[in-house]
């Protein structure tokens, strides 16, 4: 009992109802038309023979609900990009590709868990009872909406900018494909057809480009269904109108060389005049929309285009131009986000790359007026078509997209539930949450300087043709202004060449191809006594090194093998330096590169079987 205004009331009377509204979640679940809730990956779960381990239903869950790349392969225990999903003992230096989930961070997922199950035991034994939560799936909705909210504190975004979740950041990439493409199917004056623009191709995601365009870009879908070759395009291409041309920009010559900030503009530029100017056999403006990438920075670390080129672009061609920004490092600077969103720009980040969280997850940010913009065009009927007559279901569900979407989330079906993208963007908010808030922004900066300074100053130091610094140019540039977050983020990504030695003279420093280079990034995350235990194997080698994946610095074209391999600093990286001291964070860095070049100088016997032949 209480007392208000003088008289005493029941508690009951200040309930708050279970339909409140909570910024994407209602607090109620939906039935099927059979009056059924439907199946639920989870408590299926919890009801197998494993149910109750909890750290073998999170690593079920987490490798579910996006596509191959996160799925452990039987024969090594590690993904494609070889790391494990579950936590282990070495040295982690691969957020620039796929990360290792700290132990701290797998256990908030394994703590969300917890809550689950328990609160579905109560529920089934509360039946016919009021309670906050009716089903699983409402508690479902209520941690979705809890994600968004700590990521709306973490990237300063407002009550009204929209936050919608997707398996990875290539997955994201089809919010602004269909955007463009609505914008090009809503007017008249221009042809109907879209086309973009993706900057910095071949050290993007390897996806980007197809989900740019609309199309399938991976083997297993989201849904789990697998692609059928006569179908690679997410959205229905009926007729020419509404279908989406793409054009890769390259940001090096064909030797690999880094081309100037001015060269990389006027690339991006040429592109966009090229393509506002291109016409059809009617002889009318063939695009009504291009869609235009900025990289924020691509898999070496670099820029494309300018901030400045893209504002450019927008006063140029006003609403013809939709920015939008590849944010996917996540190695951006403090209110970076707020400021692309205020200039309308569409922005997709990831929690799996410098944030440190399992691959992988993704998020499209808009702003109000972007939003707006998006869901008045969902109206039309020609649009609805694009996505009833399309696949966009099998990537993602209502709860995943913004409550500010209603009519995409209205074109979307409810279920399935995917628990795997709650559960990889609840481990990696662990290592963002405690990035920006433990580490002052002044550390932050100075960390990651030095880190990169140490770690390059390591590799010159070993003075061997083995292993040597790609040298950009820029590299100085990026790091001189000491207050800058995301140039010194950006920069932490260090790149170097690899040579190995073939056994003969000749060739005792050789060039390595891409196939050589992925086979040296599982063995540096392998236990080598464990592979080779005929050789007498001590000190780093028994060390388990994550490392970035190769980079191809010359893709598509006919050159010489130029390519190389990575470490990158992460978010939980940089916290763990700030409470311990870079000290020991950079003799790991040592042990990491002794390892690398004893594997290097013993090439010879190490290689793949089937290259000795």
């Amino acid at each position: 009992m209480a007392l208000f205004g003088g008289r005493v009331q029941d508690l009951h009377e200040y309930r708050v109802p279970r339909d409140f509204y909570y910024k994407g979640w209602r607090g109620e679940s939906e039935q099927l038309q059979d009056g059924t809730q439907g199946r639920d990956q989870l408590q299926d779960l919890f009801a197998s023979e494993k149910g109750n381990d909890m750290a073998w239903v999170l690593q079920q869950l987490l490798e579910t609900g996006g596509d191959e790349r996160s799925v452990t392969l039987p024969a090594t225990g590690l993904t494609k990009y070889h790391t494990p999903v579950l936590p282990c003992q070495g040295i982690f230096r691969s957020s620039c590709t796929s990360n290792v989930s700290t132990s701290e961070a797998f256990h908030r997922g394994i703590d969300a868990l917890r809550q689950l199950k328990l609160e579905a035991r109560n529920i089934s034994k509360q039946k016919n009872r009021d309670m906050v939560f009716s089903s699983p799936e409402d508690l479902f909705r209520k941690l979705l909406c809890d994600v968004r909210e700590r990521l709306r504190s973490v990237f300063e975004l407002s009550f009204e900018d929209t936050i919608s979740l997707f398996p990875s950041g290539t997955d994201a990439e089809f919010m602004p494909a269909l955007l463009g493409l609505m914008r090009a199917q809503s007017q008249s004056v221009r042809g109907n057809e879209t086309f973009t623009v993706v900057t910095a191709a071949g050290e993007v995601g390897s996806g980007t480009t197809l989900a740019a365009m609309g199309k399938h870009f991976a083997k297993q879908l989201p849904s789990g269904r697998s692609v059928p070759v006569d179908e690679p395009s997410v959205f229905p291409e009926s007729t020419q109108e509404g279908s989406i041309t793409g054009l890769n920009v390259f940001m090096r010559s064909s030797d690999g060389k880094l081309l100037s900030k001015e060269e990389r503009d006027q690339l991006v530029q040429d592109a966009v005049d090229e393509a506002a100017a291109a016409m059809d056999d009617k002889g009318m403006a063939k695009y009504g929309c291009v869609v235009v990438h900025m990289v924020v920075g691509s898999k070496t670390g670099v820029c494309m285009p300018s901030d400045d080129l893209m504002d450019q672009l927008v006063r140029q061609y006003g609403n013809f131009v939709l920015p939008v920004v590849d944010a996917c490092q996540g190695r951006l600077g403090e209110g970076a986000i707020r400021s692309y969103l205020d200039k309308g720009r569409v922005v997709l980040c990831t929690g799996s790359k410098f944030f440190g969280g399992p691959p992988f997850s993704g998020v499209c940010l808009m702003s109000s007026d972007v939003a707006k913009e998006f869901d008045f065009l969902l109206e039309s009927t020609a649009s609805q078509q694009v996505l009833t007559n399309g696949s966009l279901d099998e990537y993602t569900t209502a709860p995943l997209i913004s409550d500010d979407l209603p009519k995409l989330r209205s074109l979307l079906p409810r279920r399935a539930l995917n628990y795997g993208v709650l559960m990889r963007w609840l481990v990696a908010l662990h290592g963002m949450e405690g990035y920006y808030a433990e580490v002052p922004k002044d550390a932050r900066v100075r960390l990651l300087t030095s880190w990169t300074s140490g770690v390059r100053q390591l590799i010159e130091t070993k003075n061997t043709k083995l292993v040597q610094v790609l040298d950009d140019g820029d590299h100085q540039d990026r790091t001189d202004d000491a207050s800058d977050e995301q140039a010194a983020a950006l920069a932490s990504i260090v790149s170097f060449h690899c040579r190995c030695n073939r056994g003969k003279p000749e060739t005792s420093a050789d060039s390595m191809t891409m196939d050589e280079l992925r086979h040296v990034q599982l063995l540096m995350a392998s236990d080598l006594s464990m592979k080779y235990g005929d050789i007498n194997l001590q000190g780093p080698a028994k060390s388990r090194c994550f490392m970035g994946q190769p980079v191809d610095l010359s893709p598509g074209k006919d050159a010489a093998k130029i390519n190389v391999l990575r470490v990158a600093a992460s978010a939980p990286l940089i916290l763990r330096a700030w409470q311990e001291g870079l000290e020991p964070v950079l003799l790991e860095d040592q042990a990491l590169f002794e390892k690398l070049i004893f594997i290097l100088e013993n090439w010879q016997t190490l290689q793949p079987f089937e290259s000795k032949m």
